[in-house]
C-alpha cells in the first residue's frame, strides 16, 4: 500500500503542475485579450462612429469600387492616344537532307548528306492611332466620368448608411442598458419591499399573503433582469458587428448617453429640399442616369464609320550560320504608313438591339431617380412628423413618470402606516415600472428618429 502511494505521488504532483500551467495560460490569454480589446470600457456615439467609418466592410468595398471606376476613366482618356509596340527577334534555322525525289517520282538517297541553314535578326516599332472610332471615345469618356461620380456618391451613401446603422445600433444597445439598470434598481426596490412585508408580518400587522406577493414581485424582477441582460448582450453584439468588429468585442462595454436631446421641431418642407439636393443615393442615381445617356449616345454612334492610321519602322537581315547569333544591328530597313476606313453597313440588326437596350437602361435610370425622389419626400416628411409626435409624447411620458413616482412614494409610506394593503402598493409599483419603461423607450425612439432623418444627406441638424 505504501509502495502504491509512493508511485502515485509524482503523478499527482505532475498533474498539479500541468493544471497550474494551464491556468497560467488561460489567465495570460485573457490578459492579452484584455490588452488588445478593440473597444474602450466606456463608449460614446462619436467614438463608435469613428470606429465604424474606419473598419466598416461596406465602406471598404465602396472605396475599392470608386478606385476601379477611376482606373476605368483613365483608360477612357488613354483611348485618345496612339498605341505603340516594339519587337525584337533573333532566329536560327538549319536542316540536313539525305533524300530527294528522282525523275520517276521515287525517293532516292543522296551520296552525301546536304546541310544548310541561316540566321535572322529583326527589329520593329509600330504606332497605331484611331483617328475616328464612330465617336465612341467621347461617349465612353462621358460615361466613365459619370460612373466615377456615381461610385463616389455610392461611397458617400455607404458612409451615411453606416453612420445611420451605427447610430441605430448604439441607441438600441443604450436602451437595453438603461432597461437593464432599471431592472437592477427594481430588484433593490423589491428586496426592500419584501423586507418591509416580512417585518410587518412578524408583528402580525399584515397577512402572509403580503409576504408571498412581495416575494413574487422580487422573483419577477429577477426574471426580467435576466431577460434584459440577454437583450443587452445581443444589442452589444449587433453594435460591434456594425462597427466592423467581432461580436464579442462589444460585451462588457458601457455606453455613454447623450447629454442633451436634439430640438423637437423639424421643418418638413425645408428638410425635403435639403435632402433632394444632397442625398447621396439620389446623387448616385443621377450620375447613373448620365452614364446611361452616354451609353445610349455610344450605341447610336455605331452607325458612323471608323478611321485608323498605322505607322511602322523595321530593320532585318539574314546571316550565315558561321556568324554570331546575337546580331543587334541589321542593315535592311523598311517603313510603312497606312490609313484605313471602315463602315459597317449592315450587321444583322445588332446596332438596333444595342441602341434599344441602352434606351431602356436610360429610361430605367430616369424612373429609379424619380422613385428615389418620391421615397425621400415620403420618408423625410414621415420622420419629421414622427419627431414632432415623439417630442410631445416624451414630455407627457416625463410628467407621467413623475406622477407615478410620487404616487409610489406615497403608497409606500401609507403601506408602512397600514392605511393601504399590499395590492394597492403593487398597483403603484406596476405603474411606476411601466411609466419608466415607457419613458426610456420613447427617449430612444426619439433619438433613433433623428438618426433616420440625418441619413438623408445630413438633414436634421
Amino acid at each position: 500500500m505504501a509502495d502504491r502511494r509512493r508511485r502515485t505521488c509524482p503523478e499527482r504532483r505532475s498533474g498539479a503542475t500541468l493544471a497550474l500551467a494551464l491556468t497560467g495560460l488561460v489567465l495570460s490569454a485573457g490578459s492579452a485579450r484584455a490588452q488588445t480589446r478593440a473597444l474602450p470600457d466606456t463608449l460614446d456615439l462619436d467614438t463608435a462612429l469613428r470606429i465604424a467609418l474606419e473598419r466598416s466592410p461596406q465602406i471598404a468595398t465602396a472605396r475599392a469600387q470608386a478606385g476601379a471606376a477611376g482606373a476605368d476613366r483613365r483608360a477612357a482618356w488613354g483611348a485618345f492616344l496612339p498605341t505603340a509596340a516594339a519587337d525584337l527577334s533573333l532566329a536560327r534555322s538549319d536542316f540536313t537532307r539525305t533524300t530527294f525525289e528522282g525523275e520517276e517520282g521515287i525517293s532516292e538517297t543522296l551520296p552525301e548528306p546536304l546541310t544548310s541553314g541561316n540566321q535572322n535578326a529583326s527589329q520593329g516599332f509600330r504606332l497605331s492611332w484611331t483617328l475616328f472610332d464612330q465617336g465612341r471615345r467621347f461617349t465612353t469618356l462621358s460615361q466613365e466620368g459619370s460612373n466615377v461620380r456615381a461610385a463616389q456618391r455610392q461611397l458617400d451613401d455607404r458612409r451615411a448608411a453606416v453612420v445611420a446603422a451605427t447610430g441605430r445600433a448604439f441607441y438600441d444597445a443604450l436602451r437595453s442598458q438603461r432597461l437593464l439598470d432599471l431592472g437592477r434598481r427594481q430588484i433593490a426596490d423589491r428586496e426592500l419591499e419584501l423586507d418591509i412585508a416580512q417585518r410587518r408580518y412578524a408583528i402580525a400587522a399584515v397577512e402572509r399573503i403580503d409576504v408571498l406577493a412581495a416575494e413574487s414581485n422580487l422573483l419577477d424582477a429577477r426574471v426580467g433582469l435576466l431577460r434584459n441582460q440577454r437583450q443587452t448582450d445581443a444589442a452589444l453584439r449587433t453594435l460591434a458587428v456594425e462597427l466592423g468588429l467581432d461580436p464579442d468585442d462589444g460585451l462588457g462595454t458601457s455606453l455613454r448617453d447623450v447629454a442633451t436631446l436634439p430640438a423637437g421641431e423639424a421643418d418638413a418642407t425645408a428638410l425635403v429640399e435639403r435632402a433632394l439636393a444632397s442625398d447621396p443615393e439620389l446623387l448616385q442615381l443621377d450620375a447613373q442616369r448620365a452614364a446611361a445617356s452616354a451609353a445610349l449616345m455610344g450605341a447610336r454612334a455605331g452607325y458612323l464609320p471608323r478611321i485608323t492610321a498605322n505607322i511602322s519602322w523595321g530593320r532585318s537581315q539574314t546571316f550565315g550560320l558561321g556568324e554570331s547569333f546575337f546580331q543587334f544591328d541589321p542593315q535592311d530597313n523598311s517603313r510603312q504608313f497606312s490609313i484605313s476606313a471602315s463602315w459597317n453597313i449592315f450587321d444583322g440588326f445588332a446596332r438596333e438591339q444595342q441602341t434599344a437596350r441602352a434606351s431602356a437602361q436610360r429610361r430605367q435610370a430616369e424612373e429609379d431617380l424619380r422613385r428615389r425622389r418620391l421615397e425621400i419626400e415620403r420618408d423625410v416628411r414621415g420622420f419629421a412628423a414622427e419627431i414632432g409626435q415623439l417630442s410631445e409624447t416624451l414630455a407627457i411620458a416625463e410628467r407621467s413618470f413623475e406622477i407615478a413616482q410620487e404616487r409610489l412614494d406615497m403608497s409606500r409610506q401609507m403601506y408602512r402606516n397600514g392605511t393601504i394593503d399590499f395590492t394597492a402598493l403593487q398597483q403603484a409599483i406596476s405603474g411606476v415600472t411601466s411609466a419608466e419603461q415607457q419613458l426610456i423607450n420613447i427617449r430612444y425612439d426619439y433619438l433613433t428618429a433623428w438618426v433616420n432623418l440625418r441619413e438623408f444627406g445630413g438633414t436634421g441638424g
